[in-house]
């Protein structure tokens, strides 16, 4: 892809009204939850939680969520994507601030819940409405040239200031931080209601929600997705199990363990930001171009590098190594990934497809959660290593693999 064709495609992403006002809407997201979020572990932590709860609330999250993706897939797919995204976005107001206030860990947990619950029924509606807006022919760049303008370049400035007002103000700035966060919900649920419906059966006829038509059509994509593309849902549940027994503890254990300083833990999130940026776009072109599957085979090694050096990792200098290192990996990993699942389902079935995808990814995730809770408070190194063997199991599958012959629209 030439520079002319690069800006032609750029000139058209931002010409397509619903791109255009995720963008606008994702950057307030990135620019302000980095403020907060990349230190929940140690704010619910410092709200009375140990690791063994906080790996328990995790996991209650996730099937929250998880069940919560259920009858919104189905909905998303039925009645229509745009009014769940933009009802979703504007009452995910109030649990936001609900948690600045929060004084207990408990407190914080209901209102966890509710923000699980509120933003699940919508997410697969949003993800279907992203995937059908995006060219054919260019998924993989278009993906990650609209993931560096909506999230990594904004949130390099959050991480910076993130971790500059904990590290001045304590709690009291990650609460400042959640005030800001509960506001750009209001603005994009605002500016979400301007979105334009992508699904063509929208508003034929009426419609009622039924738990046992859900579970019906559920269960139809199950038996779909089985047979075409099983190999990838494995996937999905081997990273639910990777995010799982180590998402809420790399903070604890660079603080707590290693010693890294809350500037530096957010000037790290900052410097993966504005390197994964670049190299993601050209993993992205590259997947386009070349094919996904090729350029994925070996990540899950550099993961299993990564995870090692970490727990490894005596001061600031290794810890940024070892994020560097993943960072590369993961700049060919998501773009190739994202595109893949988009070539294979088809648009009337992409907002269930999330819901199944995510749904198999919850329910590894939430049992993983809990293990990694029990596993840090034994020695706060086990997570980590548990981790290391499943990176490695990434590699039989992502090897069976096949990419489809023709693209779905």
């Amino acid at each position: 892809m030439g520079s002319r064709s690069r800006l032609t495609l750029i000139a058209e992403i931002l010409k397509n009204r619903n791109l255009a006002i995720m963008v606008v809407t994702w950057i307030l997201f990135s620019s302000t939850r980095p403020l907060f979020y990349q230190f929940e572990s140690d704010y619910v932590n410092k709200l009375g939680a140990s690791p063994e709860v906080i790996g328990l609330m995790n996991s209650v999250v996730i099937i929250v969520s998880m069940l919560a993706q259920i009858p919104g897939g189905y909905m998303a797919d039925k009645k229509g994507r745009k009014g769940l995204v933009a009802w979703g976005t504007l009452l995910l107001t109030l649990p936001s601030f609900a948690m600045a206030l929060a004084r207990s860990w408990k407190v914080y947990f209901v209102a966890s819940i509710i923000t699980a619950l509120l933003g699940s029924l919508y997410i697969p509606a949003l993800q279907a409405l992203f995937q059908d807006s995006l060219p054919k022919d260019a998924r993989g760049f278009s993906s990650s040239l609209i993931d560096g303008i909506s999230w990594v370049i904004p949130s390099i400035l959050g991480s910076f200031l993130g971790g500059y007002l904990y590290e001045v103000c304590g709690v009291s700035g990650l609460r400042i931080a959640l005030v800001v966060i509960s506001a750009s919900y209001l603005v994009s649920g605002i500016l979400r209601f301007g979105l334009v419906e992508t699904l063509v059966e929208e508003g034929k006829g009426s419609f009622e929600y039924s738990v046992v038509e859900s579970l019906k059509s559920l269960k139809s994509v199950f038996s779909w997705a089985s047979s075409s593309i099983g190999h990838l849902l494995i996937i999905q549940g081997l990273f639910g199990v990777m995010r799982g027994t180590t998402g809420a503890f790399w903070v604890l254990y660079a603080l707590r363990v290693i010693g890294v300083s809350k500037m530096e833990w957010g000037s790290l999130h900052a410097i993966y930001n504005l390197v994964y940026f670049p190299l993601s776009l050209y993993g992205g072109r590259l997947s386009d171009k070349r094919g996904r599957v090729r350029q994925m085979r070996y990540v899950p090694l550099l993961w299993a590098l990564s995870n090692l050096i970490f727990v490894k990792a005596t001061g600031f200098s290794m810890v940024l190594l070892a994020y560097l290192i993943s960072l590369f990996g993961e700049a060919f990993w998501w773009p190739a990934l994202g595109a893949l699942w988009i070539d294979v389902v088809p648009r009337n079935m992409r907002a269930r497809v999330s819901s199944v995808r995510n749904i198999v990814s919850g329910i590894s995730s939430s049992i993983a959660s809990a293990i990694g809770g029990f596993l840090y408070a034994r020695n706060a190194a086990y997570p980590f290593i548990f981790v290391i063997f499943v990176n490695l199991l990434f590699i039989p599958m992502v090897f069976a693999v096949r990419e489809p012959e023709v693209k779905e629209e």
